[in-house]
């Protein structure tokens, strides 16, 4: 009997040092973050990534509006949900367990609800849709990537980029969890929430070449920029002008006024003329290269908006430089500013990290147009 006792204690021992000797990170479990392209999802438990029955599962948010160019609707009468590009329609029925397309495609698999997500397979979507998707190990767990044409930076220098933004999420996500669990010990009073303060920040970038700034319109969805066209970038650029004057950003001009008031009118009033016939629609947002003070206000007076910035990267600065200066200037400004991003291939090279590392600032770009000039 004292032999048995003596195994008993032995075998409670081995457990309490195996308890100790675990990492402080498993108390947290085993973390995904998501990212779409060159954007770091929201770290959560909600729409966390998992595995199940030798299935990886991701939330049907990192499908909808994101980069990759799909949307989710979910019919709580009909027991559905679905994952649509164009005309492309993937449909998982909840209460029956299936999945199919619009055109009678059948997947072996289903769909799963966690609360009140809806996640599904990560291959069979990513088969169906044509994304590529990587899965590397990262300091603080795992990064589940979804990747469509329009991604930039490789894994490696993406996860570089954004290493302090998936720490801060990791922080904020594991304090969370204490919260959650710490049930004895009350809040502390006069606790200050470490959210930082919602900025706005207004691009504005160069188009040189159509092609190359065609695939900005998606990543700054929304219209979430302005695009400065000099009068002979306007040349063959019919169809991405009346992109813009769809919506999907605001189109501005870049005339010289060292010559005079005179001269650069006559700029503008002939580069809108090509706008109207391209697209019927005109703009008053103009930027000034070499402009004096009477040339300036004398282009205000005839109705135009010349355009300043708090910031000008045209010379080509790191995406994490970019951001700490957009944050400090939005702070100084009243929690806005005005940015130039330079030409359309240097804006494309920093975007991915630099609205990641903005997104975790809570800064948010907008649309800057003649009503938003002054806010920035």
């Amino acid at each position: 009997m004292r032999r048995m006792r003596r195994v008993i204690c032995l075998a409670f021992a081995v457990l309490m040092l195996v308890n100790l000797a675990m990492p402080c990170a498993d108390a947290v479990g085993t973390v995904y973050f998501t990212a779409v392209n060159d954007t770091l999802l929201p770290l959560n438990d909600e729409t966390m990534p998992f595995w199940s029955g030798g299935v990886f599962y991701v939330s049907s948010a990192a499908f909808d509006g994101t980069d990759l160019g799909t949307y989710y609707s979910r019919s709580r009468d009909k027991s559905t949900a679905l994952l649509y590009k164009q005309r492309s329609v993937i449909i998982f029925n909840l209460a029956a367990g299936t999945i199919e397309t619009n055109s009678g495609q059948t997947y072996s698999g289903c769909a799963v609800t966690r609360g009140d997500v809806v996640f599904v397979p990560l291959d069979i979507v990513c088969r169906y849709f044509g994304f590529e998707y990587s899965y590397t190990r990262v300091s603080y767990g795992y990064l589940v990537r979804l990747k469509s044409d329009s991604v930039v930076l490789s894994d490696a220098t993406f996860i570089d980029a954004a290493s302090s933004p998936m720490a801060q999420r990791y922080a904020r996500y594991e304090r969370a969890q204490t919260e959650q669990t710490d049930t004895e010990t009350p809040p502390a009073e006069n606790t200050q929430t470490t959210e930082p303060s919602p900025r706005t920040v207004y691009f504005a970038i160069e188009s040189t070449d159509a092609e190359k700034t065609a695939p900005l319109l998606t990543r700054l969805s929304g219209g979430r920029a302005a695009y400065l066209f000099a009068p002979d970038a306007l040349n063959g650029a019919d169809e991405l002008l009346r992109r813009l004057a769809a919506g999907n950003g605001s189109i501005a001009l870049r005339v010289d006024g060292s010559a005079g008031a005179e001269s650069a009118l006559a700029q503008i009033e002939a580069a809108n003329r090509m706008i109207w016939a391209a697209a019927n629609t005109k703009t008053r947002l103009v930027l000034l290269d070499g402009a004096t003070e009477e040339t300036v206000r004398r282009i205000t007076d005839f109705g135009y908006c010349p355009l300043t910035f708090a910031l000008n990267f045209s010379g080509g600065v790191s995406a994490a430089r970019m951001s700490t200066r957009i944050l400090s200037a939005a702070d100084e400004r009243g929690g806005s500013c005005r940015v130039f991003l330079g030409t359309d291939e240097q804006a494309s090279a920093v975007l991915g990290a630099l609205l990641a590392n903005l997104r975790t600032g809570n800064c948010t770009p907008a649309r800057l147009n003649e009503v938003t000039l002054y806010q920035g």
